[in-house]
């Protein structure tokens, strides 16, 4: 059976490494990430999927601040929400357990986990979940997939959770 770190790696794309990067800010693009996770440039859907997961790849968030960020330039993009959503996932089984694999809006997958783990925020006047992401990001879990998650919760004196990696994730 594979551990949870091995598993991790399999699934995680190359690592970008954002901390090493020191780019000028350059300005701002007009690209805006909507809150169904469409990217917009000037208004209109940027339709090629490898175009927006290239994006997606060098996207951070400093100081509330969405960017695209490589070695050279950092330039500032609008959010409206999350800049991804996690439309499906399954259980993985890893030496230390099993593990919840959330698969987002681009198709990348992600390990529910103490490094990547779910939180509940306010959003439209509702308690909703969101899959806390590298560099900053996150993403916001459909209704489909809270549904489904809330078929298989638990529950304590805290509220409903779900266990992934062996630990408690709140649902509220």
């Amino acid at each position: 059976m594979i551990s949870l770190a091995q598993l991790s790696k399999q699934i995680s794309e190359p690592s970008k490494p954002f901390d090493s990067w020191q780019p000028a800010h350059c300005g701002q693009l007009p690209i805006v990430i909507n809150e169904q996770g469409q990217w917009l440039y000037d208004g209109s859907e940027i339709t090629r999927a490898a175009m927006v997961k290239l994006f997606a790849s060098v996207l951070s968030k400093e100081n509330n601040q969405f960017y695209l960020k490589t070695p050279i330039e950092k330039i500032a993009i609008e959010v409206h929400d999350a800049p991804f959503i996690i439309v499906s996932w399954h259980i993985e089984k890893t030496q230390q357990g099993q593990v919840l694999c959330c698969v987002d809006n681009l198709a990348r997958q992600w390990l529910v986990s103490g490094k990547q783990p779910i939180y509940i925020k306010n959003y439209k006047g509702s308690a909703v979940p969101y899959m806390q992401l590298p560099y900053g990001c996150s993403a916001r879990v459909s209704r489909s997939v809270f549904y489904q998650w809330a078929e298989i919760a638990d529950s304590d004196e805290h509220g409903y959770f779900i266990v992934s990696a062996g630990e408690r994730f709140y649902l509220s």
